[in-house]
């Protein structure tokens, strides 16, 4: 049955809610116009400072049913307050499954009516969803466990040419290494240590990027795609 998970909670499989409907509203510009006195219109300068336009929070609304005698309803509505409500959790909708909305969760209403129960939950999340390159964990000492993600646990013999897909999300990535190399992207060459390192001269933004490792050693490039 679709639904919806809420972190490791599924809203059928562990509760037995049936979906009736889903709601997601687009996440809000945050504009900022410049009023010059003396002449027409405004300066749009919404873009001016980060290079790239900034979103608020965006709200997800979802209404499930419960069938059951009234007892079981109120024993359900607890079972759910319990795991889900005032919680930040990660949101995963069945129908758009290779997505995760990572936000505060609400029980906001549940009516009790004759042998079904109606729950309203409502989620304050962040304004992209995330593919699953975001969910990425590493130990600097042990690489061992390799990552599924084409962007972990690359073999770096010398050099190696990596192309990076970007999402609509910019954002400046992680990279990791088991020794010390460089990297150059956009024309321009990084000293990367070994461990974990971010330089904020590299963003990656929407479409295809490429990175140039020379060195020795296993690099992870951290993937934290997101979309609208």
């Amino acid at each position: 049955m679709e639904g919806v998970k809420f972190d490791d909670f599924h809203s059928y499989a562990d509760f037995g809610l049936i979906l009736n409907y889903v709601s997601i509203s687009p996440p809000e510009p945050k504009t900022h116009y410049a009023e010059i006195a003396g002449a027409d219109g405004s300066i749009d300068l919404t873009e001016a400072l980060t290079g790239d336009v900034k979103y608020k929070n965006r709200t997800l609304e979802f209404s499930f049913t419960y069938k059951g005698n009234h007892s079981n309803q109120l024993s359900e509505y607890t079972k759910i307050g319990k795991y889900i409500h005032g919680r930040n959790m990660k949101i995963i909708i069945d129908s758009d499954s290779n997505y995760y909305y990572q936000g505060r969760v609400e029980i906001s209403k549940c009516e009790h009516q004759p042998g079904i129960c109606i729950f309203d939950i409502s989620c304050n999340v962040e304004p992209y969803k995330y593919d699953f390159g975001d969910d990425w964990l590493w130990d600097p000492f042990d690489f061992e466990e390799g990552f599924i993600n084409e962007l972990r646990n690359l073999n770096v013999n010398g050099t190696l040419d990596v192309l990076v897909i970007g999402h609509r999300k910019r954002y400046i990535p992680w990279i990791t290494c088991s020794a010390a190399m460089s990297v150059t992207y956009n024309g321009i060459t990084y000293s990367l240590k070994a461990g974990k390192n971010k330089i904020f001269d590299i963003a990656i933004s929407e479409g295809e990027q490429r990175f140039l490792f020379m060195g020795y050693g296993v690099v992870s490039i951290e993937n934290k795609g997101g979309e609208l």
